[in-house]
C-alpha cells in the first residue's frame, strides 16, 4: 500500500499526475508550467507542483523558465519526430487507455485513484478552497490568453473586485501568474502562461472541486455576501422610497417578502461559467 506523504499526493496519485504531464508536455516542445496541466486535473496548482517537482531530477526532467514563468523541461519529449503517443480524444492522457464514452483526458480507473487520494487530502490540508478559485480565474483568462487587469476577470466571475485581486496576488506570489504595470493607464495587468482550458472540462473539475467541504465553505462565502448587499441595496430602495411618500409599512411589507426569497434564490443558484 501507498505510503501518502503530508500535504502530498501518494505514490499512485503522483504516478498519474506524471504520466499526465509528459503526455502533455509532448504537445508543447517538451515545456510545461502547472498551468498547463490544470485542466486536466481537478486539484490545486500547489499539489500539481509538489508532482512536478519531485518529477525535477535534472536529468530527465529539468526546471526551466518559459516567458518569465517557472516551467519543467521533459528532455526529448518534445524532440521526437514521431506522432504523439496518445490520441487525447481517444486515449486517457494519464495510462492510455481506451476511452469509454463519456470520458474526457482520464478513464474512470485514473479518475477514480486520483478522487480518493484527492478526498483524503481534502480533509488534511482543505486544497480545494485554492484551487476552487485558481480555476476560474484560469478559465476566465484562457479565453485569449492576453493580460488581463482585475477588473475585468472580476467583472466575468463570481467575486468582487477587492476578492479578485486578493486572489491574483496570492496566485502571484507563487508564480502562476505575473503582474506588470501598463504605463499608459497606469492599471496592473495580469498575464499567465498561455494554455487551453474548454468550458466542459472546467465543469467537470468544478463539479468535482466543489464536492469537498473546503470549497464549498468559500462558495457560501460569496452567497452570504451576495445575499447581503442584496438585503443592503433592498434597504437602500426603502429609504428613497421613503422620502418619496411612499407608505413606509408598505416598503417594509415588501422587504420581509423579497428578502427571503431573494436569498433562497442567490443560496440555491449554481454558478455557470460564462459562454465561450
Amino acid at each position: 500500500m501507498d505510503k501518502p506523504t503530508t500535504g502530498m499526493l501518494n505514490e499512485t496519485a503522483a504516478n498519474i499526475v506524471e504520466n499526465l504531464a509528459y503526455q502533455v508536455s509532448q504537445s508543447h516542445n517538451g515545456v510545461i508550467t502547472v498551468n498547463h496541466l490544470a485542466p486536466y486535473l481537478p486539484l490545486s496548482l500547489d499539489l500539481i507542483r509538489s508532482c512536478l517537482d519531485n518529477m525535477a531530477d535534472g536529468h530527465s526532467v529539468v526546471t526551466c523558465e518559459q516567458d518569465g514563468f517557472p516551467a519543467y523541461e521533459f528532455v526529448r519529449a518534445g524532440e521526437s519526430d514521431e506522432e504523439p503517443c496518445v490520441d487525447p480524444s481517444r486515449s486517457c492522457l494519464s495510462c492510455t487507455a481506451n476511452l469509454a464514452p463519456g470520458e474526457k483526458m482520464l478513464c474512470r480507473v485514473c479518475e477514480e485513484s486520483l478522487d480518493k487520494e484527492s478526498n483524503r487530502l481534502a480533509e488534511s490540508t482543505g486544497w480545494p478552497a485554492k484551487a476552487v478559485y485558481e480555476h476560474e480565474i484560469l478559465y476566465l483568462s484562457a479565453k485569449s490568453n492576453k493580460p488581463y487587469s482585475a477588473s475585468h476577470l472580476a467583472g466575468y466571475s463570481r467575486y468582487t473586485l477587492k476578492r479578485m485581486q486578493k486572489k491574483l496576488k496570492a496566485m502571484a506570489l507563487a508564480h502562476y501568474l505575473k503582474i506588470d504595470l501598463d504605463s499608459d493607464s497606469a492599471t496592473l495587468l495580469y498575464t499567465f502562461p498561455e494554455i487551453t482550458y474548454p468550458k466542459a472540462l472546467y465543469q467537470k473539475n468544478m463539479e468535482n472541486i466543489l464536492q469537498h467541504p473546503a470549497a464549498v465553505a468559500e462558495d457560501m462565502e460569496l452567497k452570504l455576501i451576495r445575499i447581503i448587499f442584496s438585503i443592503a441595496g433592498m434597504l437602500l430602495g426603502v429609504f428613497l422610497l421613503a422620502l418619496m411618500h411612499v407608505p413606509l409599512p408598505l416598503l417594509l411589507g415588501l422587504v420581509v417578502v423579497a428578502a427571503p426569497i431573494t436569498a433562497l434564490k442567490i443560496w440555491r443558484h449554481k454558478d455557470q461559467p460564462p459562454d465561450d
